[in-house]
This record gives C-alpha cells, structure tokens and sequence, in this order.
C-alpha cells in the first residue's frame, strides 16, 4: 500500500517532469518559437484558448501544490506568509492573464495589461522560490546552494531569451515553464513536503 507521501512524490514527479513539460512542448508546436508566444497562439482559435487555458491550469495547480506545501517547512511564521502570499499573488495574476485576451489591434490597453500579468506572475513566482532557497540556505548553509545557483541560471537564461528577440516568446515560456518547474519539485524534495 502506497503512503500519502509516496503518491504525492509520484503525483510532483509525474506533473513536473512529464505532464507540465510534455503539455508547453505540445503548445508552444512547431511555430518559430523566437517570432511568437503563446498568448498570440491563443487568440488564433477556439481549441488554441482552450489549450492556452489548460496549460495555465495545469501550470498554477503544480506550482501552487508544490511551492506552497514547501512553504510550510520555513522556520518562521512570517516568512512562510510571505512565501505563500508570493505564490498566491503569482498564481492571481496568472488567472487574470488567462482571462484577458491578447489583442493589441482591437484592445491596446487590454493587450498590455495581459502581458504585464504574465510577467509579474513570473516575477512573483521567482520571487517566492528566492525567498524560500535564501530562507532555507541560510538556516542549512550548503545545503540549497545548487538550488540557488539553478535560481540564478533561470533569471539569466530568461533574460538571455527575453533579449534575443526584444519580446515574451514561446522560447522563453517553454524556458522558464519547465526550467522553473523542475526548481519547484527539486525544492519540494528537498524540503521533505
């Protein structure tokens, strides 16, 4: 009989290095993924919103569980309230994005409004895994400095993406997907959630 820890090692293992990745793979398909991204691919069909929308889901359901189960291994209460209210907000804004759609020549306002919710999700989310590897590195020194380095390797490779073609592109959101997924499980184990 399988423990609840095990299923739920099962279940982080299964949605962030199989499901997650396989899913932003699938999306992002075979379009030049320097010249677009997935918020233009979205607006180009029914089924494209839908899969827009299922990737997001699926992308806030697996790092709320994951970051927000770690959370609760801070030492102190308000770190932990920090680090939830990060992943929280993260998340919130990632809806909203979902929810406003991507039309620069009919809606402007609406458009950039769409892409400054994406970006500040990503934002809040690296700002939650910051908070929570500072956090733990410094209370078990050594302990998650490759998980710190991993973090650095992230903002620099999204960076490096964002600067290549001047834009949010489906290179950088297949980037950080599923570079930052694999964070947030390496942090989960690590933790012991």
């Amino acid at each position: 009989m399988k423990t609840p820890r095990r299923c739920g090692r099962l279940a982080v293992d299964l949605l962030g290095c199989f499901v997650l990745p396989a899913y932003t793979l699938l999306f992002a398909g075979a379009r030049t993924w320097f010249g677009t991204n997935f918020s233009v691919i979205a607006v180009t069909g029914r089924d494209h919103y839908r899969g827009f929308l299922l990737w997001g889901l699926l992308a806030m359901g697996y790092f709320s569980w994951t970051m927000l189960t770690s959370a609760r291994r801070l030492p102190r209460r308000g770190q932990r309230m920090g680090a939830i209210a990060l992943t929280l907000e993260a998340c919130l804004s990632l809806i909203y994005a979902m929810a406003l759609p991507y039309l620069p020549e009919f809606f402007p306002r609406v458009a950039a409004l769409h892409v400054g919710l994406a970006a500040l999700a990503c934002v809040l989310l690296m700002a939650a895994l910051l908070l929570m590897l500072l956090t733990l590195e410094r209370g078990e020194p050594g302990r998650y400095r490759r998980l710190l380095w991993a973090w650095a390797g992230i903002a620099g490779g999204s960076a490096v993406l964002f600067l290549i073609p001047r834009m949010v592109s489906s290179a950088l959101e297949v980037f950080f997907t599923i570079s930052a997924a694999l964070l947030a499980r390496a942090l989960w184990i690590k933790c012991g959630a």
